[in-house]
């Protein structure tokens, strides 16, 4: 304090007003204690208090005012370069500040130290810059010497501290503008009505979470980052703008709360999560409970009891899922072992064989495996570089329904864009399906069983009734559907799909065409892809509805084995069971609806198509500008869709009668950006 009074500090730093007043109000001729931190920051201490206090209103909390305490202890008890101007305990001690508050502060100080200085001339600084001065290096009173520079002197000035890395968000709502138009370029609608329970639009696949990387996975390479969008939206922002977790999450919640992230690619199995989590739980309880010593035996006892049961639970869910799926295989191989016998007793032209093969033909079972795979977006640049300007546009999504038929050894795909019946319905895998058994399956088949996942697309009342239908009016004898365990379920057709994605995602696909040409190619000769519309698209829900009445008494939930056919007494009735390859049916009686005259819903299926009932999807606006955006600026013409109208920026071809240079490309380019009225869009 003495050396500081007579201008020997060993460093310079710039000391505020209040602070050079109290200190010169210090009594010199008193007899120096080993420590005069307390005659200085005691007057002090009283306004550092009240700070948390000042302009608080009762919705506020302490920790919101608590950056104009960090304001003052880094502009008053650190010199210019971090280091301490009084002692730490008693920085503590009276001013009542952890010590972990300031080590942090004092870090913030020197981190300031290094960022770069603006040089000002003395009668521009303001009143609240002169603790961001930075003094020259070779004086040692620094008062001495701000007291003699002159107006016009220049000085140097650093910029003020951030304490929260420029993250706070108390001031942000200027960027919610910028958010929203980032979550809308960002984000597909997935078909479903305005009014439905469920989001509308589904953000990119790639965003597998909300929350930015932490400061333990700095070393985290970048393209996991990215896949964060709170991350990813933080880096398109200027400057040192940005935004935490939970802004995001509230921005969410309260102007886009009908988006939620894409589902996952991979299957998960909630009864699988749940087992290890219990029996990790309960494992870890009782271990705690011995460890702490003030528990009962019977108490620990009754913990490892559950946890064992939860993992004998799990053995036994894997072991159903892995009998399921060899039964699975086993029928598959059946179907198809018996047709190949069929087509050589059909070579054959003995009485022998004819009777064995009418035997065969009324026991043989066509089976088929039917699932969904995850929509595919067009334009898609797979094999050249993406155009950088599309990355954020909206694109056409393409739903792929496949089905493998076991018994033919071979494969079908369709494929059908979200103008022909939006998102993935029961009523687009009931068309489908149907499609298929009646241009494929042979006539003389009376045995149908169809393989799917547990999915709600797949598993409703709906494809009960429809197979139903098919049952009563003689189609067939029997149909059988077998739903996978949920989260299981890798069949065939997950093969068949992983073979058109691999090509998709190596290839540019710019249409539905080139969408369906590429999966010709794919599946090969033993397949076909099929292009669906929405004349093809049947709304068996209301068809139905006015046939068969809801299924009240089945628990289609807890049953995974249907089996559609006649009992002893020639009742139609549903037949099922909780797994596919063991246990004893339970019969159900379907129940129809009262009507004067019997309904053949297959030639009323006409009546009822998308087209006929105005069922299609209309785009929005935004997703046809975002198309034709692309297809006039980076896709060939002649790939251009019939349906999507010209754009309003099409340019006036001219006659060039002279050797072209780069202006005239220049104002091409210029002329592609201006909208309508003369504006860049």
């Amino acid at each position: 304090m003495e050396k500081f009074l007579k201008g020997e500090a060993r460093r310079p730093y710039v000391l505020r007003e209040d602070i050079a007043n109290g200190l010169k109000d210090h009594d010199k001729h008193a007899s120096s204690p080993p420590c005069t931190c307390k005659e200085t920051l005691g007057k002090f201490s009283d306004t550092f208090e009240n700070m948390l206090r000042n302009d608080l209103s009762a919705k506020q909390s302490k920790t919101k005012n608590r950056w104009l305490q960090n304001k003052w202890l880094v502009d008053n008890v650190f010199d210019s370069y971090g280091n301490y101007v009084f002692c730490f305990s008693c920085i503590k001690k009276i001013l009542k500040v952890s010590g972990k508050r300031i080590r942090r502060l004092r870090e913030i100080k020197r981190q300031q130290a290094k960022s770069p200085t603006i040089k000002v001339r003395k009668d521009q600084v303001l009143p609240e810059q002169i603790c961001d001065i930075v003094p020259p290096a070779n004086e040692t009173n620094v008062l001495a010497w701000w007291m003699n520079l002159k107006d016009g002197g220049m000085v140097e000035i650093r910029s003020d501290p951030k304490f929260h890395g420029g993250k706070s968000n108390n001031t942000k709502e200027e960027l919610l503008p910028l958010f929203s138009a980032f979550v809308d370029n960002n984000s597909q609608p997935n078909g479903r009505r305005v009014g439905s329970h469920g989001p509308l639009y589904f953000l990119n696949s790639k965003f597998d979470r909300i929350n930015a990387p932490s400061a333990s996975e700095a070393d985290k390479p970048e393209s996991w980052k990215r896949r964060s969008l709170t991350y990813e939206f933080n880096r398109t922002l200027e400057g040192d703008k940005r935004i935490s977790n939970g802004t995001v999450k509230k921005w969410l919640k309260t102007y886009r709360p009908k988006h939620a992230g894409s589902p996952k690619k991979t299957d998960y199995c909630e009864m699988c999560a749940e087992c290890r989590e219990q029996k990790r739980r309960h494992e870890t309880i009782a271990t705690r409970l011995r460890q702490e010593g003030n528990a009962s035996e019977a108490e620990i006892r009754e913990n490892l009891a559950l946890a064992e049961s939860y993992g004998l639970l799990l053995e036994e869910h894997r072991t159903d899922a892995g009998f399921e799926l060899d039964h699975y295989r086993r029928k598959t191989a059946e179907s198809r072992s018996l047709y190949r016998h069929i087509g050589k007793l059909q070579k054959k032209a003995s009485k022998k064989d004819k009777t064995e093969l009418r035997e065969l033909k009324g026991r043989i079972i066509f089976s088929l495996s039917m699932d969904w795979q995850q929509s595919k977006l067009t334009p898609h640049w797979g094999l050249s570089a993406q155009p950088g300007e599309t990355y954020y546009l909206r694109k056409l999504s393409h739903n792929i329904f496949g089905i493998v038929d076991h018994t033919h050894a071979k494969n079908a795909v369709y494929v059908l864009d979200e103008r022909a019946g939006g998102a993935k319905n029961a009523d687009i895998t009931i068309s489908l399906a149907d499609h298929y058994l009646c241009q494929n399956i042979p006539f003389w088949a009376r045995h149908i069983c169809l393989f799917m996942d547990n999915a709600a697309t797949n598993k409703n009342q709906f494809i009960i009734q429809w197979a139903t239908e098919l049952v009563e009016r003689g189609d067939y004898d029997s149909i059988r559907m077998c739903f996978f365990v949920p989260g299981h379920g890798k069949n065939d057709a997950d093969r068949l799909f992983s073979r058109i994605s691999h090509a998709f995602d190596h290839n540019d696909v710019f249409a539905t065409n080139h969408l369906v040409d590429l999966i010709r190619d794919t599946i090969g000769p033993t397949g076909t892809c099929i292009r669906a519309d929405s004349p093809d698209i049947v709304n068996w829900k209301n068809l139905l509805a006015r046939k068969y009445a809801p299924l009240k008494d089945i628990k289609i939930k807890s049953h995974r084995d249907f089996l559609i056919g006649r009992n002893v007494k020639g009742q139609i009735g549903v037949k099922y069971k909780e797994c596919c390859y063991t246990g004893d049916y339970d019969f159900e009686d379907l129940q129809k609806q009262g009507t004067d005259k019997p309904l053949d819903l297959k030639v009323e299926s006409g009546d009822f198509t998308y087209r006929a009932k105005d069922l299609s999807q209309d785009l929005s606006q935004e997703k046809m500008r975002d198309l034709a955006k692309m297809y006039d600026r980076f896709i060939d013409p002649d790939l251009r869709p019939e349906w999507l109208p010209i754009s309003q920026s099409k340019i006036h071809t001219q006659t060039i009668d002279f050797s072209p240079s780069s202006d005239l490309a220049r104002q091409h380019r210029a002329a592609m950006r201006k909208g309508k009225n003369g504006k860049k869009r």
